[in-house]
C-alpha cells in the first residue's frame, strides 16, 4: 500500500529541490507543506498544505490536523530551518526521527562544536563574537586566515586573511542572515582555517546506531572571502571509503551528537593531523550532491530519507561503479548580466546536465564576493573516473558565454 509522506518546504535550491522531489515521489505520495506550489512541483505531489513551514507552530497543528483525517506515515525536509519542527511533528505522531531536542543542537553550529569539544572529536580552534569589534579580536587569537560563518541558518561563510578584512566578512554575513540582536547569542562563529582537502562523508545512519558511509564528496572552492563551491565531485572507487581514521571520525560524530536517524552531510578537512570536522549537515545536502551519489553509485539519497522517515529499511547497495561531478559558474566581476547562453550539451553528449540559472538584466556579484544566488549556470557530468569528470567539465565550462556588464560601467537606473 502506498505511504504518503509530509515534506516541509522544497528547500533552497530548485535544481536540488526537483531532483529530491522526483525521486521521493516515485515511491510514495507527496504532502508538500509550503506557502507556494512552483510548476514544476505540482505533478509530483499529492496534496499541498498552505503553510509557512517557518511558522513552527502553525505547521504543526495544520499536519496533525490533516493526519487526523487522512493515513499519514512519514515527516520529512531537507531543509536545516525546518528540521525542528518536523521532529516534533514526527514525535507527536510517533514515526521515526532523531529527537528535535538533538536537532536543535545539530542547527547551532556553535552547540555543535562545543558538543564535538566535550566528545573529543576534531574540529578547527573557534570561538563565536556579537559583533564584527568583537570578532575582530577573537580572530585576532584565533590567528589569520580565519573562517567565519553565520552561527545559525545560513551556509554562507567567509574567508579573512587578516584583521581589515574581517569587518567586511562580518558585514557580507549580515547583508545575507540579518542583523543580530545585541542582547542574543552571538552571531558569528569564527574558526581557524585548516589547509587540506575539503571533503564530505555522506552519511546514513540506521535504526539501532548503524553508520554507513556510502559515498565521498571532494569539493573545490572558488576564491576568498566568499569561498563558494565551484565544484563537486562523487567518486565510486574514491579510497577515503575505505580509510579507518576518517570512517571512526565520522561514527564518532553521529555518536556525540547523538543523531539515531538519518541521512547526514559530514564535512570536513583532511590536515596532516587527520580529518577535522567543520560542519555537520542533518538532512539530504544540497548542491545536487544527491544527483551525483546516484549517478556514481546508483544509491539514492532521497529515497533513502524517505525510508527512513516512513519506518523501511533502506537500499543501500551500489549498482553502480563509476564517477560524476558538478561544477558550478560564477562572473569574473559584478555587474549586469546583458547576455549568457550555454551550448555544452551540443557539443559533449556526456554532459548529463547543463542549465543556465541567471536572467538577463539580472545583478551578479564577483566570483569572490559571490553566494550561490549568483550562479550562472552549472554542469553535471558522469565517466568512468574522477579525473575523467574533472578534464569533461574542464573542456564544457568554456561554452559559456556570459556578457556581463561590470558595475562601475552600467547606467545610472
Amino acid at each position: 500500500m502506498p505511504q504518503p509522506i509530509v515534506l516541509l518546504g522544497l528547500g533552497a535550491s530548485a535544481a536540488s529541490g526537483e531532483f529530491a522531489l522526483t525521486q521521493i515521489a516515485s515511491a510514495q505520495p507527496v504532502v508538500l507543506a509550503d506557502t507556494a506550489t512552483p510548476a514544476w512541483a505540482r505533478p509530483h505531489l499529492d496534496h499541498h498544505l498552505h503553510v509557512d513551514p517557518a511558522d513552527g507552530p502553525t505547521t504543526i497543528a495544520a499536519v496533525k490536523a490533516f493526519a487526523s483525517a487522512h493515513p499519514l506515515h512519514g515527516i520529512l525536509t531537507y531543509t536545516r530551518d525546518h528540521l525542528v519542527t518536523a521532529a516534533q511533528i514526527a514525535e507527536d505522531l510517533n514515526r521515526p526521527t532523531t529527537p528535535a531536542g538533538t536537532l536543535a543542537l545539530c542547527t547551532d553550529r556553535t552547540a555543535t562544536r562545543e558538543t564535538l569539544a566535550q566528545h573529543r572529536v576534531p574540529h578547527p580552534v573557534w570561538d563565536e563574537a556579537r559583533n564584527a569589534e568583537t570578532a575582530t579580536h577573537r580572530a585576532d587569537a584565533i590567528g589569520y586566515p580565519v573562517i567565519i560563518r553565520a552561527r545559525t541558518g545560513s551556509a554562507v561563510s567567509g574567508l579573512a586573511c587578516d584583521r581589515s578584512e574581517v569587518p567586511g566578512v562580518c558585514d557580507r554575513m549580515n547583508r545575507h542572515t540579518g542583523p543580530q540582536h545585541p542582547h542574543r547569542a552571538a552571531a558569528f562563529l569564527l574558526e581557524e582555517h585548516l589547509d587540506g582537502p575539503q571533503v564530505a562523508a555522506e552519511t546514513v545512519v540506521l535504526e539501532g546506531g548503524d553508520v554507513r558511509t556510502v559515498a565521498i564528496t571532494r569539493t573545490t572552492v572558488g576564491p576568498g572571502p566568499a569561498r563558494q563551491a565551484v565544484r563537486h565531485c562523487v567518486f565510486a572507487h574514491d579510497s577515503l571509503l575505505h580509510n579507518r581514521i576518517l570512517r571512526q571520525t565520522v561514527a564518532r560524530t553521529v555518536d556525540a551528537l547523538g543523531i539515531t536517524l538519518g541521512v547526514l552531510h559530514i564535512e570536513m578537512t583532511l590536515t596532516t593531523r587527520g580529518p577535522h570536522i567543520t560542519d555537520v549537515t542533518p538532512h539530504l545536502p544540497d548542491d545536487l550532491i544527491p544527483l551525483l551519489v546516484e549517478r556514481a553509485t546508483g544509491i539514492n539519497l532521497p529515497q533513502v530519507a524517505a525510508d527512513l522517515a516512513l519506518g523501511r529499511h533502506p537500499n543501500l547497495v551500489p549498482t553502480r561503479q563509476r564517477a560524476a561531478a558538478v561544477h558550478f559558474a560564477y562572473s569574473p566581476n559584478s555587474g549586469r548580466l546583458r547576455r549568457l547562453a550555454l551550448t555544452a550539451r551540443d557539443v559533449h553528449p556526456l554532459v548529463d546536465r547543463a542549465a543556465i540559472t541567471q536572467e538577463p538584466g539580472r545583478h551578479v556579484e564577483a566570483a569572490a564576493c559571490a553566494t550561490t544566488q549568483d550562479r550562472l549556470a552549472h554542469w553535471v557530468v558522469a565517466a568512468e573516473t574522477a579525473i575523467d569528470c574533472h578534464t569533461l567539465l574542464d573542456q564544457v565550462t568554456h561554452s559559456l558565454d556570459a556578457d556581463i556588464v561590470p558595475a562601475s560601467d552600467a547606467p545610472a537606473a
